[in-house]
This record gives C-alpha cells, sequence and structure tokens, in this order.
C-alpha cells in the first residue's frame, strides 16, 4: 500500500470560512481510501482514512502528511507479519 496525498494551499485572503477537501488515494489499487479536510479561519485540518478508523486533527499539511505515512507504514508492516510466519515456520 503507498498512500499519496496532495495538500491545498489554504493561504489566502479568505474572510470568512472556508473547506478544502483532498483525496487521500492508495497507489497500489486507485482507491479513495480517506479524505483530508482543511477550514481556513481558523486553520485545522482532518483527517479521516478508511471509513474513519484513523482519525487526526492538525494544524499543518506536514503533521497531515506524517499522519498518513505512519498509517501506511504500520499497515504494511501488519501485513508483512503473517508472511514472514509463514516463512519462518515453513
Amino acid at each position: 500500500m503507498k498512500l499519496l496525498y496532495a495538500w491545498t494551499d489554504t493561504r489566502g485572503g479568505y474572510g470568512s470560512k472556508v473547506k478544502f477537501r483532498d483525496e487521500v488515494i492508495d497507489q497500489d489499487t486507485g482507491q479513495e481510501i480517506g479524505f483530508v479536510e482543511a477550514i481556513r479561519s481558523p486553520i485545522e485540518r482532518h483527517v479521516s482514512l478508511f471509513g474513519g478508523k484513523y482519525q487526526g486533527r492538525f494544524d499543518r499539511p506536514e503533521e497531515c502528511a506524517a499522519f498518513i505515512k505512519g498509517v501506511e507504514t504500520v499497515l504494511n508492516h501488519m501485513v508483512e507479519l503473517p508472511n514472514v510466519a509463514a516463512t519462518q515456520a515453513a
């Protein structure tokens, strides 16, 4: 699994609340597995992956990217563990 998140730059002259919603895509399957919703004024970002199973709220896009990468890494590791155990048992 390789997750792709291209964030929207929320900087600008917005006087009121403006929402931006970006998809998080699994590059291996091409499926949307979540989203990042950014709210401008005040800046806040909400990440939701796999139907809300993994969620977080962040101030910066770099924090969102780190969270998404962390979920990707943990899930990839969990998928590899049964394969390693089966190989060692054989």
